[in-house]
């Protein structure tokens, strides 16, 4: 062991609202925040924001709908979809064929990677997007909402010393400095602010993904989607041949040197089969959707699909099943550990099972969503004392399904 010497750390602001992690859920946490008056900052490890639905290459929105027909996720979600709709950059099936079981319908669908799932196909409300058109959308929604946008720092710990966040330290090429904010939403996918304020949270290892597009290609081929541009297919990737643990950077880097060997290979084979063809990139995130999740106040459970919660504040579908709708309790995104932190997207408090539906981007959004609007709302940063009543008639007069 070495000690560190003791020092003091530079306050560089004390924001309403801290969101830390800019993925899809961190994005929607910051802007409702923000639209709702907070001063606001959001705080990226990377140079880049959108996490996996961006740099990781996995440009399908699964799905914003029941498998029946009826939409489920709307909101910040939707807005996103009508701007990816109106830069030619998103595509989905329309409204009319949600549900359908017609069998060209399908496979003109699944061509882009929007039908997954056991038998009988159906017509989702998925949408597959480019992604860099993905980023321009997430930026402007933060630059037109007065977010202050914080890259190339990273979360090394946060300090609750009495069950309430006093303290976020950063760590950039700037040294480690302090922000001091009122309420704080872990938006990282791996829980990094919630562990390190000793909130409760389960661990799991899970093989990794890498997804792939190459150009010059007219037909996706076996194990190919379909893109929003001619000639260039995604290719999904995986998973790796075994478990990685998300929270190991040794156990991590081994992994994307395995899966990058992997997708070498694979490309190499590709290529060769379709003449012309090219690599157009490889995801600059290995595909973790899995790491660390909170134990808060409420679990969700697979049993609690299609039960109606009168606190809840997002619903979401689930991909690959048809007909079960889960309602996400407030009580996902907080803790009675960390007076005022909440929690969105893939690390919020559900089982495994549930997981499967709740970390995909659509449904992050959603949590995300409300818990930027809860925390605007939180008297004196205690996210326990939130109205949820007039939340949820707070995000139903946004548009979003609650």
């Amino acid at each position: 062991m070495w000690h560190e010497p003791a020092r003091d750390l530079p306050v560089i602001g004390a924001p309403d609202v801290l969101v830390v992690g800019a993925g899809s859920a961190g994005i929607a946490a910051a802007v409702a925040a923000a639209r709702r008056g907070a001063d606001v900052w959001l705080v990226e490890r990377y140079g880049f924001v959108g996490g996996l639905a961006t740099f990781g290459l996995i440009n399908l929105l699964l799905t914003l709908d029941d498998g029946c027909g009826t939409q489920v996720v709307a909101g910040l979600c939707q807005e996103a979809v009508d701007r990816l709709d109106a830069a030619g950059a998103g595509i989905h099936p329309d409204a009319t064929e949600w549900g359908s079981l017609d069998v060209e319908a399908v496979e003109r669908w699944r061509a882009y990677g929007l039908i997954w799932g056991a038998p009988p196909d159906v017509v989702r409300y998925s949408v597959a997007f480019d992604p860099e058109a993905f980023v321009d959308v997430a930026l402007d929604l933060v630059r037109e909402s007065g977010v202050r946008l914080r890259l190339h720092s990273w979360c090394a710990h946060a300090y609750a010393p009495d069950g309430r966040i006093d303290a976020v330290v950063l760590e950039s090429k700037r040294g480690r400095e302090v922000v001091r904010p009122r309420v704080v939403v872990d938006a990282t996918g791996d829980g990094d602010v919630l562990v390190a304020a000793g909130a409760a949270y389960e661990h799991v290892t899970i093989p990794p993904w890498l997804w792939f597009r190459l150009g010059g290609v007219d037909a996706p081929g076996p194990g190919g989607f379909r893109t929003t541009a001619a000639s260039r297919v995604l290719v999904p990737w995986g998973p790796l041949s075994r478990r990685v643990d998300p929270i190991d950077p040794d156990d991590l880097t081994a992994a994307e040197l395995e899966c990058r060997d992997v997708v070498r290979r694979e490309v190499a084979r590709r290529v060769a089969a379709h003449p012309g063809a090219w690599l157009d990139d490889v995801a600059k995130m290995i595909g973790i959707t899995e790491s660390r999740r909170l134990v808060g106040n409420y679990v969700l459970e697979r049993s609690d699909g299609d039960r109606r919660f009168p606190d809840a504040v997002a619903r979401t579908g689930h991909w690959t099943r048809r007909a079960v709708v889960f309602d996400v309790p407030y009580r996902c995104l907080t803790t009675a550990a960390v007076r005022n932190l909440l929690v969105a997207g893939r690390c919020i408090s559900t089982s495994r099972y549930v997981h499967q539906a709740t970390k995909e981007i659509p449904a992050a959004m959603a949590t995300g969503e409300a818990a930027g609007a809860a925390a605007a709302r939180a008297p004196d940063g205690e996210v326990a004392r939130v109205d949820v009543a007039a939340l949820r008639a707070d995000l139903r007069t946004v548009g979003a399904i609650v």
